[in-house]
């Protein structure tokens, strides 16, 4: 019979945890995965974002991240068949296609047929969905500076660097 091994337990790596108010560590950041793999650190990220701020638009303006992205999109052209709306809004065709139906539905956007661009759906934004973009802005806006009012100048636009060429490493990756 073999001697089993005695497995010691090597002391984990401290913890990276976000304070709370009172001033008592809060909850690890990413969960002990992100300590290990900076994926999982942004992917949680990503998420809390993601999540908070569909809260946070779904309570204040009744819409979902899908139509807030739309609107941004719809907000800085004059008008976008589905295609073109699904690459700028870095969403598939399908959701973009559903979110337009709610929004239409609002009448904060107008969706037409043409025949002149291959039969598309061409959408824009009415004159009420331009206001609420323009609000959504604003507020989004807002939202950002609390989300990084600890950051100077220089640490915003390096991360924004380090984000973009990763983003375009993921372009060609696996």
């Amino acid at each position: 019979m073999r001697n089993p091994k005695i497995l010691t337990k090597t002391p984990a790596k401290p913890v990276a945890t976000v304070p709370t108010d009172d001033g008592w560590p809060g909850q690890p950041v990413g969960g002990l995965l992100a300590q290990q793999h900076l994926t999982i650190l942004l992917v949680g990220i990503g998420l809390r974002f993601t999540r908070d701020a569909s809260v946070y638009y779904r309570a204040a303006f009744d819409l979902g991240m899908a139509e807030w992205r739309l609107l941004q999109v719809l907000r800085n052209t004059e008008a976008l068949n589905v295609g073109e709306l699904s690459t700028a809004a870095d969403m598939d065709k399908a959701a973009v296609s559903r979110s337009l139906v709610s929004l239409e539905e609002r009448k904060l956007v107008s969706v037409t047929q043409t025949r002149t661009r291959g039969r598309a759906a061409i959408a824009k934004l009415t004159p009420d969905g331009k206001k609420l973009s323009d609000q959504l802005m604003q507020v989004s806006l807002q939202r950002q500076a609390r989300l990084f009012r600890n950051f100077t100048k220089a640490d915003k636009e390096r991360l924004r660097a380090m984000l973009t060429q990763l983003a375009q490493n993921l372009a060609g990756a696996d």
